[in-house]
C-alpha cells in the first residue's frame, strides 16, 4: 500500500499553541506520521508540509523539515483583526491531492493532518476514486463534520502520546494564566475564564476545571477594586507559584518575577 501525507503544519502549530500553549514536537509528529504511513508494509512516497515560511515562528523550519525528508509547501497567510489568521493550505493541500489522485495511480492512502471543514469535497472526490482517507488533527479544533467522510481518523493527541486530557487540560491552564499575568496588574477571573474557554460563552468543562485548580490551591482567587462600581469589586485570579504542579509546569519561570494579569 503506497500512501501520501499532506500536513498543514501552520494549522496544527496554531492549534497546539491555542488549545495547550505549546508547539508540536516536530521529530515526533513526522515520525509518528511516517510510521502511519508505513503499517502494514505500506511506503510513505510523499510528505508535503504547508505554512507561512515567512512568519517569524517559523523561522528555520523550512530547512528543518528538508533535514526530515519533508517537502516544505509556502503559503501566504493574513492576520484579521479579531486575531485570528488564515492561509490558503486547505486549497494547496486539496489541488495537490487531487493532482496525485489523477496522476498517481499506485497511491491508495491520503493522509490529511487537517481538521477544516474545507477539506471535505476533496475528501469526497478521493473516496469517489476509491482510495482511502485518514485524517489527522487536533482534538479540541478540528470540524466535526469531516469524521463522516474519512476512512479513519486519529486525533493529534494520540498520535503524540499526550498526557491524558484532564492532566493536559490542567497544564495548559497554567501557561496561560502564567501567560496572562505577564506585566498586568491583575487578571479578572471572569476575563480568565472566557481566554481559557475561547469565547465569551464559557462552557461547563472550563468552570470544573478552573474550580478544581482553585480547590487544588493552583489559583489563588482575590478582591480588587471595580473601576465601573466601586460597590462591586472583582474577583481577580493568580497562580500559586509555590505549588508543586505550578512548578513543575514552569520551571525557573514560577520562581521569577511577580505574578502578572490581566484586567478584568
Amino acid at each position: 500500500m503506497r500512501s501520501v501525507i499532506f500536513m498543514d503544519y501552520e494549522n496544527i502549530y496554531w492549534s497546539m499553541k491555542q488549545q495547550y500553549g505549546v508547539a508540536p514536537d516536530l521529530d515526533r509528529l513526522i515520525t509518528s506520521l511516517r510510521e502511519m504511513g508505513e503499517r502494514g508494509n505500506g511506503q510513505v512516497c510523499l510528505m508535503h508540509a504547508y505554512a507561512d515560511f515567512d512568519h517569524e515562528e517559523f523561522r528555520g523550519l523550512m530547512s528543518d523539515l528538508q533535514r526530515r525528508s519533508v517537502e516544505p509547501r509556502h503559503v501566504f497567510s493574513k492576520n484579521y483583526e479579531d486575531g485570528t489568521r488564515k492561509n490558503a493550505a486547505d486549497i494547496e493541500m486539496s489541488l495537490d491531492a487531487l493532482e496525485i489522485m489523477y496522476t498517481r495511480s499506485d497511491i491508495d492512502t491520503f493522509v490529511l493532518v487537517c481538521g477544516d471543514r474545507d477539506m471535505i469535497q476533496v475528501i469526497r472526490k478521493l473516496r469517489a476514486r476509491g482510495k482511502q482517507v485518514h485524517v489527522v488533527a487536533v482534538e479540541k479544533t478540528m470540524s466535526k463534520d469531516v469524521m463522516s467522510f474519512v476512512n479513519q481518523f486519529t486525533t493529534i493527541e494520540a498520535l503524540l502520546g499526550m498526557l491524558p486530557p484532564a492532566m493536559y487540560d490542567m497544564e495548559m491552564m497554567i501557561r496561560k494564566l502564567d501567560s496572562a499575568e505577564c506585566g498586568k496588574p491583575f487578571v479578572g477571573l471572569k476575563y480568565f475564564l472566557r481566554i481559557l474557554a475561547g469565547s465569551d460563552i464559557v462552557d461547563r468543562k472550563t468552570y470544573e476545571l478552573v474550580n478544581q485548580a482553585i480547590s487544588e490551591g493552583i489559583i489563588d482567587t482575590y478582591k480588587v477594586p471595580n473601576p465601573k462600581d466601586e460597590l462591586f469589586p472583582t474577583t481577580a485570579c493568580k497562580l500559586n507559584r509555590e505549588h508543586e504542579l505550578v512548578k513543575r509546569v514552569l520551571g525557573e519561570k514560577a520562581q521569577k518575577g511577580q505574578p502578572g494579569t490581566v484586567t478584568a
